[in-house]
């Protein structure tokens, strides 16, 4: 995998798809919209059944019009697809048809007569019609103003809420976002809704990350490339790439995460901001602090990014509020990576005296580091306290990276002899597994 170019296991086309009288019924309709859709977005039966958990055999006979698909089933594939709920509002009228079939055919059986579509409720026509509606409309710059501030309110909400219950309200958001690109819109209000999108499918990204889903992390990472470079938004490219260096660094693809890392940095225009530059300039630091040679880059941009803030006429928010706190937490990071665990000590303490109370999953990104770095140092009690706080957070915020990240700290502790500690941490785990039954 590389910032350029992702191979995909794509299968050969097979026998063509027969065609589907849309016009018979509403299940029918369901199924060549579920077609239609799915071809939309360039996705074979398999890479949609990986995204939505069904098989693909069981996907191919609902495309098919063969069987009535459940209505979770439907849930799923519309937010897959961003079908901006076209799929979800022609479920209705599919489960009123299977209902009239079955009394149909119940009544044909003790009639002892064949089975007919002639008493089926002549409402049902009415209720496909209502089905076939939601063709995007244009909007005003009004609308999508109110769109984007969404977006950023559900970024906010991200340190507040646990991942999981914020994945539908993306997902859903995402949704309408490319649905309004399906309508006819002028050309720089289409750029913002594009980039509107292109943020929110990063933001989707991220979250399935969180929840430990590296497929759908990286599904929802291509579709913001392709929506980001529709709204000719360079900025935002940068950011999703830094994001995506993260992600991938999370994921244990060091190298990629080092190439997105650079690109992002490289890529980034000049107009940018010293807050975003700053960042950006951390995420390379951090990246480059694990390959011997690059350590005296890591420490000047290190450098640069406490300039960069420094020299910031005001805060900005964007992704996240970019502060002394985060590049806190990049410096220890990067520190620890370059072998002085106490300087890293001594940053990511730093951080967490300066993060409000509020900001607890932050809070626990500090925390799980200065575990790491004490462990180095050799406090094993100030680690294994610090590391048992951050999983609480993590727990508590459906963050499994995070939960990942602890248990990986766990393992070192038990590795290094500390086996009491590091059952301790497992004893822990079953507690809180316990109490949330």
């Amino acid at each position: 995998m590389s910032p350029t170019s992702e191979g995909s296991d794509k299968r050969k086309a097979g026998r063509p798809a027969k065609k589907v009288d849309a016009s018979a019924s509403a299940r029918l309709q369901l199924a060549a919209e579920l077609r239609r859709l799915r071809l939309e977005e360039g996705l074979t039966l398999v890479e949609l059944g990986r995204l939505v958990n069904y098989s693909s055999q069981h996907l191919s006979a609902v495309e098919r019009g063969e069987v009535a698909p459940a209505e979770p089933l439907v849930v799923r594939c519309d937010h897959a697809l961003n079908a901006a709920g076209r799929l979800i509002t022609r479920f209705p009228a599919v489960v009123r048809e299977e209902a009239a079939d079955r009394h149909e055919r119940g009544a044909s059986r003790q009639r002892g007569a064949p089975a007919t579509t002639s008493s089926l409720p002549p409402d049902l026509d009415w209720a496909r019609l209502a089905a076939l509606g939601g063709a995007s409309a244009t909007v005003s710059p009004d609308i999508v103003a109110d769109l984007e501030m969404i977006t950023d309110r559900q970024r906010v909400m991200y340190h507040r809420l646990s991942s999981a219950q914020l994945l539908v309200p993306v997902e859903t958001h995402l949704g309408l976002l490319v649905s309004l690109l399906k309508g006819s819109q002028p050309k720089p209000l289409r750029r913002r809704i594009a980039a509107a999108a292109g943020e929110a499918a990063g933001f989707a990204a991220w979250i399935w990350y969180d929840l430990g889903d590296e497929y759908k992390a990286n599904f929802y990472y291509r579709r913001a490339e392709k929506l980001i470079a529709e709204s000719e938004h360079p900025a935002l490219g940068s950011y999703i790439s830094a994001y995506r260096a993260l992600a991938c660094e999370g994921m244990g693809l060091l190298p990629e995460s080092r190439q997105y890392a650079e690109a992002a940095l490289v890529k980034a225009p000049r107009f940018i901001s010293r807050p975003t530059r700053a960042w950006l300039s951390a995420v390379n630091a951090a990246a480059f602090a694990l390959v011997p040679d690059r350590r005296n880059d890591a420490r000047r941009l290190l450098a640069d990014a406490r300039v960069l803030l420094d020299a910031a006429a005001r805060r900005e928010e964007w992704m996240y509020d970019f502060d002394r706190v985060a590049l806190a937490g990049y410096c220890g990071t990067a520190l620890l990576r370059m072998e002085d665990p106490q300087a890293a000590a001594a940053a990511f303490s730093e951080g967490i005296e300066a993060l409000p109370h509020s900001c607890a999953r932050r809070g626990a990104q500090l925390r799980v580091g200065l575990a790491e770095a004490y462990l180095r140092i050799g406090d094993v009690d100030v680690a294994v306290a610090a590391a048992t706080d951050a999983l609480e957070v993590f727990a508590m915020r459906g963050s499994v990276s995070g939960i990942r990240r602890v248990h990986r700290f766990r393992d070192v502790l038990g590795s290094m002899g500390e086996q009491s500690r590091a059952r301790a941490m497992d004893d822990l785990v079953r507690e809180r597994l316990r109490a949330a039954q």
